[in-house]
């Protein structure tokens, strides 16, 4: 599978997914499920993000995109 991040607001896409040679938007898995890591920080605080999630079709030899987008909010955090 792959992931994307967008902003919400004016659908910028912040990561897009990459499935080429260089696949540094695979997720991993275990146990539990899919996953993976992401450093936040490159997000800007104020604005609403999207996850858009594709998993690779064996049948059609291509990443099939899922239906859903998983949504949060940067805020800032001071201590």
């Amino acid at each position: 599978g792959s992931y994307e991040i967008f902003r919400i607001i004016d659908n910028y896409k912040v990561i897009e997914h990459a499935t080429g040679s260089i696949k540094f938007t695979e997720l991993s898995f275990d146990g539990s499920g899919s996953y993976f890591d992401f450093d936040m920080s490159i997000l800007e605080p104020g604005y609403s993000y999207g996850v858009k999630l594709a998993f690779y079709d064996d049948f059609i030899a291509d990443y099939k995109p899922v239906n859903k987008v998983f949504k949060f909010r940067v805020e800032k955090y001071e201590t």
